[in-house]
């Protein structure tokens, strides 16, 4: 792609570079906001560490850590929002609980759509959609998984949330039997 100088000119009239008092405020003010939250998620991230440390939860990190594409921030969110896996008696339960099972919307004789529930935990709900990106972007089991949904006809959104619910399955049996992740132990991924 070539510039131009006259594009770079017109560019930088119209960045920020301007002189316009209001806006040279707003954007310090936005500046030390950031570096505030910076600062503020720095502190959490230790706080969350030291309390998984207390909690003897150590090892359930490790676990969810097998999986590639999950680290240290996103493993132990999830065990702080879900606590303890022995809460749950199925995959399913956890599954609602994380509030990505499918309700159909239906009255009388209309039969709607299915959509998801999204009854439980929005933060857990967040972590887990993070979490599912990122096997599909390094770990080979899950992204041939996704591929196939992909070439399924599924959009990618759908696809990402069958993801979440082969993830949540596979952590639900890793945390309840307390083994690492093992692609030799799981079923071929176009199950």
């Amino acid at each position: 792609m070539s510039v131009t100088a006259q594009q770079i000119k017109q560019w930088a009239q119209d960045s920020i570079a301007q002189f316009f008092p209001v806006r040279e405020i707003l954007l310090q003010s936005k500046i030390k906001k950031l570096f505030f939250l910076e600062e503020q998620l720095e502190v959490i991230t230790e706080q969350l560490k030291r309390s998984c440390e207390e909690a003897a939860l150590c090892q359930d990190i490790e676990i969810l850590k097998s999986i590639k594409g999950i680290g240290d921030t996103t493993a132990m969110h999830f065990i702080a929002e879900i606590e303890n896996i022995n809460r749950f008696s199925s995959p399913k339960k956890l599954i609602a609980y994380c509030g990505v099972d499918p309700t159909v919307y239906e009255s009388g004789k209309f039969k709607g759509s299915s959509r998801l529930s999204k009854r439980g935990n929005r933060h857990l709900r967040r972590v887990l959609w993070l979490m599912a990106v990122s096997v599909v972007m390094y770990n080979s089991y899950f992204r041939e998984y996704f591929n196939r949904r992909r070439q399924q006809g599924l959009p990618y959104k759908k696809a990402i949330l069958a993801i979440a619910h082969k993830l949540l399955r596979v952590i639900y049996a890793m945390l309840k039997k307390k083994t690492t992740f093992k692609v030799s132990h799981l079923p071929s991924p176009c199950m």
